[in-house]
C-alpha cells in the first residue's frame, strides 16, 4: 500500500507544471492551532484534534465525536492576524467508508500596504494605504481503506485581495495514515496535490510612471504541491503520556537556500516535537519548527479544551497562539 503511494506522489511531481509560482501558496502554510505550533508542526502523523483536517484529514475520524475549534494569533508580532475556525463530525459510523466530515475557514491577513504614484520629480508618494488577507473555505472527509490504513481529502476554494487585485483558486490536499504497531504511526500529507492555482481578475486600476491608470492583466498563479511525511510515536507509563514527533515538509520550486536543506529544486523543512500529558487533561509541549523553538501547553477539561504556544523567531517577532475546542 504504502509503496504504490509512494509511486503515485512521483508520478504527480513528474507532471506538474513547470511555470507554478514559488511561494504562491505559502501563506497557507503557517499552520493552524497551538497544540501543533508547540510541537513544530511536526503532526502529520497525529496528535489529533479539531484542526485535523488542515494537517492531515485521514485523522478526523480519531476524534469520536463533534468538535468545533477555534484559533487567532498575532503571527510574528502584530505583522498579521491569523485565524481558524472548524467543525469535525466524526461520530460512529460502523457500516460506512467514510468515517467523518468537517469544514474550516483560514485567514491571514493585515493592512499596510501603500499604493504609490510617482510625482513630477519622479519621485514615488503614498496614494493609499490597502489592506491584504488571504482565505481558504475548505470541506474535508476522513474514513479507512483496512483496518491498518486511513485515508482523507480536503478540497480547497481560496479567495485572496492583495490591494490592487484579487484572485480565486481551486486546489485539494490528500493524507493517510499507516498504523504500524500500538506504539507508532506514519502519515502522509500531500497538500495542492492537484497543482493548485490563483486566478486573478486585474482589479483596481494600477498607476504608471506617468500617472496614468490602466488595468493589469489577468493572470494565474500556480501552486507546487508539497509532500509532508510524519512518524508519531507514543508510550504511556502509570497515568503519563508521551509522544515523540516528526515530519518534513518536502518541496519543489527550487526555492534553494530558503529551505533548510536542498539539492537541485528539491528541498527539505524539518519539524520534530515532544509532547507529555498526565491522564490526558493537562499537556506540556515542545519542538522546533523549521529550526525555531516552540513550546506550549494545554488543558482538556469536561469537552473543552484550551492550548496556547509560542515560537522564537531570530529575525521577525516571536509568534503566540490561542485555540480553544468544545466536544459535544
Amino acid at each position: 500500500m504504502l509503496h504504490r503511494l509512494c509511486s503515485l506522489v512521483i508520478v504527480i511531481f513528474l507532471a506538474v507544471n513547470a511555470a507554478a509560482a514559488k511561494y504562491a501558496g505559502e501563506s497557507f502554510s503557517l499552520g493552524v492551532g497551538a497544540r501543533a505550533l508547540a510541537l513544530g508542526g511536526a503532526v502529520t502523523a497525529g496528535p489529533f484534534d479539531g484542526t485535523a483536517g488542515y494537517w492531515n484529514p485521514a485523522g478526523m475520524h480519531y476524534l469520536n465525536s463533534r468538535t468545533i475549534t477555534a484559533m487567532h494569533a498575532e503571527t510574528f508580532g502584530s505583522l498579521l492576524n491569523h485565524d481558524f475556525i472548524a467543525y469535525i463530525d466524526a461520530r460512529p459510523r460502523d457500516h460506512s467508508r467514510i468515517k467523518a466530515f468537517g469544514f474550516y475557514f483560514y485567514y491571514l491577513g493585515g493592512g499596510g500596504i501603500k499604493i504609490t504614484r510617482l510625482n513630477e520629480f519622479e519621485r514615488p508618494y503614498v496614494l493609499r494605504e490597502e489592506a491584504h488577507g488571504d482565505f481558504l473555505f475548505t470541506g474535508s472527509v476522513s474514513g479507512k481503506i483496512t483496518s491498518l490504513v486511513d485515508f482523507g481529502l480536503t478540497a480547497k476554494i481560496i479567495y485572496r485581495d492583495i490591494g490592487t487585485e484579487s484572485g480565486y483558486g481551486l486546489t485539494m490536499d490528500a493524507g493517510m495514515l499507516y498504523r504500524v504497531n500500538k506504539y507508532a504511526r506514519l502519515g502522509l500529507m500531500v497538500t495542492d496535490i492537484t497543482t493548485g492555482f490563483i486566478r486573478y481578475s486585474g482589479g483596481s486600476p494600477l498607476i504608471d510612471s506617468t500617472g496614468e491608470a490602466y488595468d493589469s492583466d489577468a493572470n494565474t498563479e500556480s501552486i507546487y504541491p508539497t509532500v509532508k511525511p510524519g512518524l508519531m510515536i507514543e508510550y504511556s507509563y502509570l497515568d503519563f503520556n508521551g509522544r515523540f514527533l516528526a515530519g518534513g515538509d518536502i518541496k519543489f520550486e527550487n526555492i534553494k537556500r530558503a529551505a533548510q536543506y536542498w539539492s537541485g529544486p528539491l528541498s527539505l523543512d524539518t519539524h520534530f516535537g515532544w509532547e507529555l500529558d498526565y491522564k490526558a487533561l493537562v499537556f506540556g509541549r515542545a519542538g522546533f519548527d523549521i529550526g525555531r523553538f516552540t513550546a506550549g501547553g494545554g488543558v482538556d477539561i469536561k469537552n473543552i479544551t484550551v492550548d496556547f504556544a509560542y515560537m522564537h523567531h531570530s529575525d521577525l517577532d516571536e509568534t503566540f497562539r490561542v485555540s480553544a475546542g468544545y466536544r459535544f
